[in-house]
This record gives C-alpha cells, structure tokens and sequence, in this order.
C-alpha cells in the first residue's frame, strides 16, 4: 500500500479472507458477498503523509445461509476480524456462485424437462439459462423471505449462437438460492413459438466487409500523463483511480493545479447505482426490475480489455482484484484504461486584422467496461483543459429478447425479427458526487434563466436573468431538471472568495435524463423511489453510500435517500453530496439487433468562478502543423 485510497490488492484481499476464515465467518453456507477498502474518513486522510502508518480496513459482507442472516466484518489487513455486526432482516447481493448452482438446479428439474419436451427441445444443454433477482411480487404459495431468483431460458440450437435470437418464451422457474430447490416451474402453455432467425455478429459469422485505413495514433514521446500506482497526473489535473466491487470504477481527490496552487475539486466520484426497469407486460416479465449496481455487484462483471479494442492511442492499463463468494481472489488484468484523446477544438478566435488563434483540445480519459449478461457499460471519466470533468456512460451489447406471435401488435416492445421481441426499458444512472469545491464548507444553489418583467428593465421585450435559489435543504434540493429554465445547480464555496469577490463554484450540467415509466407506487417504484427526483443532495455521512440503500435485493422500497432526505437536514455549509439521476428510455429498433450500438448518456462538471479566466488560455498552440 502506496496511499490509504489505493484498492485492495491481491494479497492483502488473500490476507483478509483468510482471516474470515479464521474466525469462522467464511465456510460451508457462510458465504462473502462482497469484499471492498473501509476508506479512510477524510480527517484521517488529511493528517496522513505519506510514510505514516495507517491501518488498512477491509469491509466484508457475509451470508449465512444457514441462520439466514447479513453479516458485517471489518477486518485489518495483516491484523484480523475487529468487528462484526449483523443486519437482520435484509438480503445481500446475489453471488455468482448462487447463479452457478441455481442454474444446476433447474437443469436436473424434472419439471422443466418434461416442460421443455413439449416444445421438442430434448437436449438440456441447448438451453440457456439466467438467474435474475426478483423485480415483482413474489407470486402466491411462495415465502417472500426466503432468497430467490427466476430464471428466463432461450435456445442455443448451435455452440456459437445468439442466443438471445431464441427465447423459449412462457417458460420460467424460480429458485431458492440457499436449499437450491425449484420452487416452481411456471408454464403457460399456449406460448408462442421459439423465433428460429438466427441473430449472427461475430466476425467469422457475418461479411464484415466494410473497412477503412487504418488510424494510427502515435505519441512518439509517450503519453503527456505519468501514473504513480493509482495516483495519476495530467496536464494540470492530480487525481486517484479508485476500483470497488460494488460500483466498479471510481474517482479519488480530484484536482486542479491553479498558478501552482492545487485546488480539490471533488472526493470522490463514482456511479453508485444503476437500475433498469422494463417495461414488459407478458407473464413473468414483470419481474425484470434489476439492480445491477446494488443486487449483482456491477464491478465485479469488470472486463479484461486485453483482448479488444476498447480504448485506442498510447494506453497505460490498472489492473484489478477481486473476491468471489468462497473467498478465492481473482486478478482482472488491464481492467482499467487510461490514454489521452484529441477532441477537436479548445478554443479559437480570428480577429478584425484576420490573425487566428487556435487551440487543439486534449482530454484525458478513464474508462472500464462491465457485461452484466446481455448488456456492456462503459463507465468513461473526460477530463479536459479548461478544468470540466464529463461522465459519459456508453451502452451497448444485446437487447434483451421475448418471443410474441409474428406480426401482431405489442404495445410494450418493438418486433426486430419474425416473432422476436424487445421490450421497452430504462437504464438509470444514480452518480454519488462527493465535491469539495476549494475544501470545505459548501452549500448548494439552483440557477434558472427568466425573461425580466416588461417596462424600463426589458424594453423591447427580449432581456433576461438569472435567478438563484439556496437549496437549504435537502427537501429543497430534490429537483427535477428544466430545459424551460436552462436549470442547473451549483456546489459554491463562499471562503475563499474569487477573484472578484464571488464564491468560487462548480456548476452540474445534466446531459440526456429520462423520467421512470413506472409508477411510484409500483414495486420497483418503491424500491428505486431515488429515480423520481433528477436531482437530491445531502450532508456527507459514511453510511449513505447507496440511493436505494444498501440492500436492495428483494426489499420491499423506502430505503436509502428517500429514507436519509426525511430528516430534512440542512445544506447549507456542510460537507456536501450531490445525487444526479440519469439515464435513457430504450424504445428499441431494429437496428439495435443483432448487437446494438453504443448509446450515450451522461453529465458535465463546469468551472463556474472558480478560475480568474479560461485556463484553456494557458494551452500552447499546436507545435506543428495539422495537416
């Protein structure tokens, strides 16, 4: 350990499960749900130096499927257990290994067997099998307490098909994750048939003839950043990769060099939700409500980008480790991409005389990829030279598939192929920005554009303003985004003061947001009641991590920031963290199939009185030509 943010490496991973294992909390149906860094609080980080001791703390969530109970440790690397508490009453996320044996389980079913014969399907091994988390009423006859999952099923007719070109539709189970047990095999019977038109993409199945020159992007000197273990300098910006199993990739003490002076921005930075309800009306379908954040560990799903083309230019690579459900830890080599991208032009201006300035704009990128079953994430960081920070999620992969009678009207999903149907959803983003503008205290304001008043201030009827709202609470502070108004919000720091005597202030620019189709009351309406408002802000606590709680798996709602927002604390001044909720309504296409392209979705950061002038001014122009 370099710094007290680093991630937990492998053998200090090894070091803690071992210890769990010590203490009798990991083995037989003790199982480790997750495993993630205690991180410092920010008191003990600011006193640290580098050289000082500073004891690492693991998090260890456990289950005992035996006593039916949450479990959690916090463990010393290299010093064992300190402590354990248990959370009765709550579920932790779903475990690979659940999945594995889930799946195992409906194999051997009798039941589902005998129901797939009725379909011609004699060779289980054709079937392909999921296990999502539960997104509905648990169905009468089945115990709400116990751990479950359900299990949609699609054909593979042959070893390298799409699968998702062939849904066995009507045809599902649910599983008891602990004993294992089938609880029940559901068959509608008169389901429509399998859609049989396969759905090819790889290279080796499809013509794949279009091509271009190659590109080449060569920074003979190396790339303009330089990597220290997980802190990273670029340009002006110091920051610290972070990596948690739980969120996947995350951003450390951000920060600016200002005419030598290095400013923080932001603590830490991460997407600390994402939740894709559908919209999907056919029996059973209702049940697709999953948290893939919260219920399946996101980050763990981390892809290796060894073997593709994910990030292009002069790359610098983090890998990463994690632990699986019996304690084994695994490395995810290049599970992180760092480089630089050219992003057209910074600024540019040709004055009366006809001289030109012109600078090139350079952003500097971190990236990972995760494949939750059908679908990949790309979680891509920008940093640019005029101080903003974007988040930009990418998404891309395999529309999730059902199966509908060729040619008729469905009103809740979109016909790619004969009888292949893809269903209506939303995929939304909850980011967890803990900014600390200039340090801290900081509150928070809404700033909207108005048309001032007709008479002496607005003459000709076209002048407007602004108008600045303390949002001084966090009831004030659940808001919805306006283009009617150009809403935005900012984080100010009011000490220091600018140059001008303002508050120096980032302000949050909403890229593309969507507004849940489902209803409040609804089950996952009340489950992810945080997609309501686009917007909520509250004082920084160490245990509100998560918008939709920390356990969200088959809970009945409530949890999280509509629970913590209740207590109506206050804003202004305080160690401050802004909620943005974001995303995209899917109504898919057919040219979203056989595989979609990526669809973007995301926010910026902006500078707003927190530098003098452009810092983008202090870019030297290109020193070569550019063509």
């Amino acid at each position: 350990m370099s710094h007290p943010l680093d991630p937990l490496s492998a053998d200090e991973l090894e070091n803690v499960c071992e210890s769990l294992r010590n203490a009798g909390l990991l083995q037989g149906a003790r199982l480790l749900s997750m495993l993630q860094l205690e991180e410092p609080t920010k008191a003990a980080l600011r006193a640290w130096r580098p050289g000082d001791p500073l004891a690492r703390m693991a998090r260890a969530t456990l289950w005992d499927g035996t006593e039916q109970l949450v479990r959690i440790a916090l463990v010393e690397v290299g010093g064992g257990v300190r402590d354990v508490r248990d959370a009765p009453g709550v579920f932790p996320s779903v475990l690979a290994l659940d999945c594995d044996r889930a799946r195992e389980a409906v194999r051997r079913d009798e039941r589902l067997i005998a129901a797939l014969a009725r379909r011609g399907i004699t060779d289980i091994d054709l079937v392909h099998i999921e296990a999502w988390s539960f997104g509905s009423a648990v169905p009468a006859g089945i115990d709400a307490e116990r751990r479950l999952v359900w299990t949609p099923m699609w054909l593979r007719p042959e070893p390298d098909s799409n699968v998702y070109a062939h849904p066995i539709e009507g045809l599902r189970t649910i599983v008891d994750l602990d004993s294992c047990e089938v609880l029940l095999v559901e068959d509608d019977g008169d389901s429509p048939p399998i859609p049989m038109t396969p759905g090819p993409y790889r290279a080796d199945q499809t013509r794949a003839e279009v091509r271009l020159r190659d590109l080449a992007i060569v920074q003979a000197d190396g790339p303009s950043f330089s990597v220290d273990g997980w802190a990273v300098s670029w340009e002006r910006w110091r920051l610290r990769i972070g990596f948690d199993q739980r969120e996947g990739l995350v951003l450390h003490d951000v920060r600016f060099v200002d005419d030598g002076r290095e400013r923080q921005i932001a603590h830490r930075m991460s997407i600390a939700e994402l939740v894709i309800p559908y919209g999907d009306r056919a029996p059973g379908a209702q049940r697709k409500q999953a948290f893939d954040t919260g219920e399946f560990s996101l980050g763990i799903f981390t892809n290796s980008l060894a073997l593709g083309c994910d990030c292009l230019g002069e790359i610098v690579y983090l890998d990463v480790a994690v632990a699986d459900a019996l304690g084994n830890v695994q490395v995810i080599p290049q599970a992180i991409c760092m480089h630089e991208e050219d992003h057209g032009i910074l600024w540019k201006h040709t004055d009366q005389t006809g001289h030109v300035e012109v600078r090139r704009s350079r952003r500097f990128v971190v990236s990972s990829i995760v494949t939750v079953n059908n679908y990949e994430y790309g979680y891509f960081w920008y940093l640019y030279q005029d101080g903003s920070i974007e988040f930009e999620a990418k998404l891309t992969g395999i529309v999730l598939t059902t199966a509908g009678v060729p040619g008729a009207p469905s009103p809740s999903a979109t016909e790619i192929e004969q009888g292949l149907l893809a269903p209506y959803h939303q995929h939304i983003f909850c980011a967890r920005l803990d900014l600390d503008i200039d340090g801290v205290p900081n509150s928070l304001l809404e700033v909207e554009s108005e048309p001032l008043p007709a008479g002496p201030l607005n003459p000709e009827g076209s002048s407007y303003t602004t108008r600045q709202t303390v949002l001084a609470r966090e009831s004030d502070a659940q808001r919805e985004v306006n283009p009617f108004t150009s809403r935005y919000w900012k984080v100010v720091n009011a000490d220091p003061r600018g140059h001008l005597g303002g508050p120096v202030a980032y302000k949050l620019v909403p890229g593309a947001v969507t507004w849940p189709m489902a209803s409040p009351e609804s089950v996952i309406g009340r489950r992810a009641a945080f997609m309501y408002h686009h917007l909520w802000a509250t004082p920084n606590r160490r245990d509100e991590r998560y918008p939709a709680g920390e356990f969200p798996y088959q809970h009945p709602g409530g949890a999280g920031l509509p629970e913590w927002t209740a207590a109506d604390r206050s804003l202004e001044d305080v160690d401050l963290v802004l909620w943005h909720v974001f995303g995209t309504n899917h109504i898919p296409r057919s040219e979203d199939w056989p595989v979609m392209s990526v669809e973007r979705t995301g926010f910026m950061l902006k500078p707003v009185g927190f530098f003098r002038r452009n810092p983008g001014i202090d870019v030297a122009p290109p020193s070569g030509h550019c063509h």
